[in-house]
């Protein structure tokens, strides 16, 4: 499972690491920590350049879940169950057509029941993007009727 970062990730990215500092306070006397960046005074945002070893799981937080889950069915129900999977959602993909939904960001039960999402409600299923944009809504405005804008008719 991908819970944890992987064992080679670097927590800290060092810019300096071939660079040599020289410094007439440093010949003959004692070290200059400041201009080493050793200890002390070193910017902690040089350091972690705002990365954590979490951050890439939370941003692509679905696609690993979608790659996890597919990977449980292979080793339960073999090679076939993800194949027929991805291929179904492909063809959803593809040529779902469904009236209701404006937008590009509107989901289909379709989509959602593949991606075993059907039965969470989302900020979406609350609020669609139709009842946000109250200028797109139309009084009286069914299925047919948009059918019939989305073809031209």
């Amino acid at each position: 499972m991908n819970v944890v970062p992987p064992s080679n990730f670097q927590s800290t990215v060092a810019t300096d690491k071939n660079t040599e500092v020289t410094s007439i306070a440093t010949h003959g006397a004692l070290p200059d920590t400041l201009r080493q960046q050793q200890g002390g005074a070193v910017p902690l945002a040089s350091q972690l350049n705002d990365r954590h070893p979490l951050q890439n799981r939370v941003t692509n937080w679905d696609q690993n879940e979608h790659k996890r889950q597919l990977e449980q069915y292979r080793q339960i129900f073999g090679i076939a169950a993800p194949m027929k999977r991805e291929m179904e959602l492909q063809i959803v993909d593809k040529t779902d057509f469904n009236p209701l939904s404006q937008g590009a960001t509107a989901s289909s039960i379709h989509h959602d029941i593949l991606l075993n999402k059907d039965a969470s409600i989302d900020w979406e299923d609350i609020y669609p993007e139709t009842a946000l944009n109250q200028s797109t809504m139309m009084v009286g405005m069914d299925v047919h009727s948009k059918i019939e804008k989305q073809l031209g008719i």
